[in-house]
C-alpha cells in the first residue's frame, strides 16, 4: 500500500503541556505533522495507532522513562523496529546518553533545543530511514 501523504509524522512525547505545545508548533512550522503524547502509555497507544515516521521523546515521563518508551515502541510491531527515535531532554550526563543509546535511540539532544540542530537531526534520520525502507522493500519486496 502506497502512502499518499508527503509530510513526515512525528510522535512528540512530552509531559509538560507548555513544552509540548511549543515543540508541536515548532515542528509543524518545520512542515512536519505532529501527534502528541503526555505519557509513556499515551505514546505507546499513539505509536500503535498512527503511521509515524519518527519519535521525539523526553527522558523523564510521569509513568515511565524515555528509554523504556523507546524499547516498548520498538516492540509494538515490525514497522516500528527501525523507526528513528530522538531523545530530547534536560538531562545532559553521560549516563543518560548511555541509557538512551542502549535503549535504541538514534540521537540525543538537550533542552532547550537548538532548533536548527533539531531540524537537521530529524531530516537526517528521516532520510536514512527512507533509504533503509527502500532497500528493504527492494530486497524483500
Amino acid at each position: 500500500m502506497q502512502r499518499t501523504r508527503t509530510r513526515p509524522v512525528i510522535l512528540l512525547v512530552e509531559d509538560y503541556p507548555d513544552s509540548r505545545q511549543m515543540l508541536a508548533l515548532l515542528l509543524e512550522g518545520m512542515d512536519y505533522c505532529v501527534v502528541t503524547a503526555a505519557s509513556g502509555k499515551e505514546a505507546l497507544s499513539a505509536a500503535g495507532n498512527n503511521d509515524i515516521d519518527l519519535v521525539l521523546t523526553d527522558f523523564n515521563l510521569p509513568d515511565m522513562t524515555g528509554p523504556n518508551v523507546v524499547r516498548c515502541v520498538r516492540e509494538i510491531d515490525n514497522r516500528l523496529a527501525h523507526i528513528p527515535i530522538v531523545m530530547l531532554t534536560a538531562f545532559d550526563g553521560d549516563e543518560y546518553r548511555l541509557l538512551a543509546a542502549q535503549a535504541g535511540c538514534n540521537a540525543f539532544l538537550t533542552k532547550p533545543p537548538d532548533f536548527e540542530l533539531l531540524k537537521t537531526t530529524i531530516d537526517r534520520l528521516l532520510r536514512a530511514n527512507r533509504r533503509y525502507k527502500d532497500t528493504f522493500s527492494v530486497t524483500f519486496g
